[in-house]
């Protein structure tokens, strides 16, 4: 068993020695020289034995100092039983080694193995951008030429962050007005409502001071004409076209009927009274004004 075995050992290394010696590889750069991260061309051609199966490197193989971008294949011809391939490799360089070498084999497919048949090594000069390189020490010496002149530089928006940012800020006023849009209603409201309020208050107390220090007609009729356009855009009644008896008819306050009552004849029959009924108008005003807050707020 083990002369038998050696022999078939001896059989099949012969086998693949002499299909080995039949295929002829060659490979070489295109390009004289290279750049760093410049693509450079290098080609591998075979001719084989027709009857024999080869394989070419492929990306997964490596090819340092090279780093694989592509290849592209050129038809298989074949004449009197000997075929011809050939692939060629575009690759990179990020090596700044003054000469780089790159050789490249080939795989012969046997029933159980595969032999693997060498390129002969080809070389790349590598040209550098910078020929010499100063040290540190000369470097510091160097005279710099400082430039404070303003350079414009064009002003670019990133509008795909514009609209992201946009959208989620309309996504959020749109959820926060849905949840808080009734409240924001209410305080604006409340704000408004009070606001005005006090702004008739202070005209009120005005138009009165104004009457107990030198009483006019007119000024008496201004001023009763100020309380009644309150009251009309505070409740929504038109109480400037209302005269007293109507008012008595609608709001049944026998305080502010008398008071009406005394501010007509001060206005009509130029009458001064000592007695302030603004005073009853204006606690009037007031109650009207909290109801509607109690309602805005209950609303």
């Amino acid at each position: 068993m083990s002369k038998r075995f050696l022999i078939s050992v001896f059989c099949i290394l012969t086998s693949l020695s002499i299909s080995a010696q039949e295929v002829k590889v060659t490979g070489r750069f295109i390009q004289d020289s290279v750049r760093l991260g410049q693509p450079v061309s290098f080609y591998l051609t075979a001719h084989y034995p027709a009857t024999a199966t080869i394989l070419f490197p492929d990306s997964t193989f490596s090819f340092a100092p090279f780093e694989f971008q592509k290849k592209s294949f050129v038809p298989t011809s074949t004449k009197h039983g000997f075929s011809y391939d050939s692939v060629v490799y575009t690759l990179l360089t990020f090596e700044i080694d003054s000469l780089q070498f790159l050789q490249l084999p080939l795989f012969v497919v046997n029933e159980k193995d595969c032999v693997t048949v060498s390129s002969n090594t080809d070389t790349l000069l590598f040209s550098r951008l910078v020929k010499n390189l100063p040290d540190t020490v000369q470097l510091a010496k160097m005279p710099l030429k400082t430039n404070t002149n303003y350079l414009k530089v064009s002003w670019l928006l990133n509008y795909p962050i514009l609209i992201i940012v946009g959208a989620i800020l309309l996504i959020l006023l749109i959820v926060g007005w849905i949840v808080f849009g009734k409240r924001i209603k209410k305080y604006f409201k409340v704000k408004k409502l009070t606001k005005n309020h006090q702004t008739f208050l202070n005209q009120l107390n005005t138009a009165v001071e104004k009457l107990q220090a030198n009483f006019s007609p007119r000024d008496t009729e201004s001023a009763l004409l100020l309380w009644k356009k309150y009251l009309e855009n505070l409740v929504d009644r038109p109480y400037t076209k209302f005269t007293t008896k109507e008012i008595n008819e609608l709001e049944k306050d026998e305080r502010m009927i008398q008071s009406l009552a005394s501010i007509d004849r001060m206005i009509y029959a130029n009458q001064p009274d000592q007695i302030d009924h603004f005073a009853n108008l204006k606690s009037y005003s007031e109650d009207q004004f909290y109801k509607k807050l109690d309602e805005i707020k209950n609303g």
